[in-house]
């Protein structure tokens, strides 16, 4: 059974069309639950602000271990269907879980006093919870249900967890990636395609952040590699941004005087090992393949990097060839990447041929249509 508290005033969050269907709400809730507990699945509502998503879990249990698995609810999805058919039977409009429901948790991304937690499940007894759920929850959540999806699920259905991972702050896939890591330790080692699919997932979701106008924001334009060392030291989210700002607005410059000019000034160490390796792999391989003199500044130990061995991207697939092909100046630091690691839009077309195989160096483009596939 559901239990509500009563409806008063000091339900600040509640409005006028919540109060009416309050009651309704709760039994189109009630009866959502059982029809899926006659399908042996967990139904799971999380509501965040005014956002809502729907998950299902479902498992195999061999006796050995459980296995689950979440997908992200569309409008063919059986959860999605036992709350919309549910709303029918007793007289709320199909759209009731996202225009009502909401209004029912009160204040704020992670308040829940103000309504139950559902028909809460077991294993044994599965049906549907409710819950007021913070962004460190459901956002993995819906990443992981993203591994697995529907057909009917495209960027739009995404588009409240994009939203709400970018509020609050996350807005790498290496953040996103430290965030979901914990859920799926076992799992990625275990199984090589759903490394992959992990892999995929994560590219897909900065350009989903840019989809939607959510990404990360530069307070200026870089014109040198100080510079970017500069925006990387107050965000260090912005690394990949500024460096990448930078090495288009050197391709376009035809100047070499003002392209060394651009290497030249000495960056302030950025606080990441990492990034200042690549400030320094970047300077050093831009001098390099332009013919211009290597400014000092990346010989020294701050921009020369560590002991450890870093690879980009981190694909166990790409490992070899990233350990053969990897130019001089990201080698020496540890940093494996493709044959020519700074190509982009703006490469020039004249020098794409010096790349060793060709093209077979860049990182791999894919269409957005081909991004959710």
């Amino acid at each position: 059974m559901l239990y509500l508290p009563l409806v008063t005033p000091a339900i600040s969050a509640m409005t006028a069309s919540a109060h009416i269907y309050l009651d309704l709400v709760r039994r189109a809730l009630n009866l959502a639950g059982e029809e899926l507990r006659s399908h042996r699945v967990i139904g799971e509502i999380m509501v965040h602000e005014r956002s809502v998503i729907l998950v299902c879990y479902s498992w195999a249990d061999d006796r050995t271990r459980i296995e689950a698995d979440i997908a992200l609810e569309g409008r063919g999805g059986i959860v999605r269907q036992a709350v919309v058919g549910a709303g029918r039977s007793v007289g709320l409009p199909n759209d009731w879980v996202e225009d009502i429901l909401p209004a029912a948790f009160g204040h704020g991304p992670s308040a829940s006093a103000r309504f139950p937690t559902g028909l809460y499940p077991s294993w044994e007894r599965p049906g549907l919870r409710v819950l007021a759920a913070p962004a460190n929850l459901l956002v993995p959540m819906t990443f992981l249900a993203s591994l697995r999806l529907r057909d009917d699920i495209g960027y739009d259905a995404l588009e409240p967890a994009i939203r709400i991972a970018a509020q609050a702050g996350i807005k790498r896939a290496e953040r996103l990636r430290r965030l979901v890591a914990p859920y799926l330790e076992r799992r990625a080692k275990e199984d090589g395609e759903l490394a992959r699919t992990l892999e995929k997932r994560l590219s897909q979701f900065e350009y989903a952040l840019d989809r939607f106008g959510c990404g990360l924001v530069l307070n200026a334009t870089p014109k040198s590699l100080a510079d970017v060392a500069a925006l990387a030291g107050e965000d260090g989210d912005c690394f990949g941004l500024a460096s990448g700002e930078f090495q288009q607005a050197f391709y376009v410059e035809k100047d070499k005087a003002v392209q060394q000019a651009m290497l030249d000034p000495v960056p302030s160490p950025t606080g990441d090992p990492k990034d200042d390796a690549w400030l320094g792999a970047i300077g050093e391989h831009l001098a390099q393949r332009w013919g211009l003199e290597a400014p000092p500044w990346t010989q020294e130990a701050a921009f020369m990097g560590g002991q450890r061995p870093y690879f980009w991207p981190d694909e166990t697939l790409a490992r070899d060839i990233q350990i053969v092909e990897t130019p001089p100046a990201f080698r020496r630091r540890l940093l494996f990447t493709y044959a020519e690691p700074l190509m982009n839009a703006k490469f020039p077309n004249d020098r794409r041929s010096e790349c060793h195989s060709g093209n077979e160096g860049a990182a791999p483009q894919l269409s957005p249509e081909m991004l959710l596939r």
